[in-house]
């Protein structure tokens, strides 16, 4: 009896690891903890800098929410890593940008068309972020966005934005001055691995 209740609760022991670890090999990316601290950071002030920019040029936003920071084709290049911010307007509903409206497919969020992270040759950090002009500025040493790369127009996010509220998705939500000054912003640098 001694042993029948044993074994069971070995079984049950393997499932539960075995399970988690085909959880954690299909859901997590295969990074390193520099390269993982590398997107984490990078992404973070990312988010800060397309959240800020939403919430100060658009009015009729409730929310703005950061997906996970998805990571494809692990180990190729730096080039397929991107987030998914989803806006939530003051009459309950939500959109989110970079994914396909009507028969447009918006750009991803993420490295190259927004942001470049790497490493410089000393091993540290390198963070560059585009400001309103299209130029990529050094971040790399700041925890908080600087204000030489807030954003003062980003034609991509409000060409997202355009496609969301014509296709009704987003409701009252108009690029304006007075922005919205109370929507919260919620920022997520969880890795996730894949598509999302």
């Amino acid at each position: 009896m001694r042993n029948k209740v044993t074994k069971i609760i070995a079984i049950v022991i393997i499932l539960i690891f075995g399970g988690t670890y085909m959880y954690n090999k299909l859901t997590k990316p295969n990074l390193g903890p520099k390269t993982a601290k590398l997107y984490q950071h990078g992404f973070r002030l990312l988010e800060e800098q397309l959240g800020t920019y939403i919430k100060e040029y658009y009015s009729g936003v409730e929310k703005i929410e950061f997906s996970p920071i998805y990571v494809t084709e692990e180990g190729s290049t730096f080039s397929n890593v991107y987030i998914r911010p989803t806006i939530y307007d003051k009459h309950g509903n939500k959109a989110t940008l970079g994914t396909k409206v009507k028969n447009v497919i918006p750009s991803k969020i993420g490295i190259v068309s927004y942001i470049i992270v790497d490493f410089y040759g000393d091993g540290s950090e390198s963070i560059e972020l585009m400001d309103s002009n299209g130029k990529f500025i050094d971040v790399s040493n700041k925890q908080h966005l600087p204000n030489e790369v807030k954003l003062t127009k980003q034609e991509l996010i409000d060409e997202n934005i355009e496609l969301l509220v014509e296709d009704g998705q987003l409701k009252d939500v108009v690029k304006d001055d007075k922005g919205s000054p109370n929507a919260e912003i919620v920022y997520n640098v969880n890795l996730s691995k894949g598509d999302y």
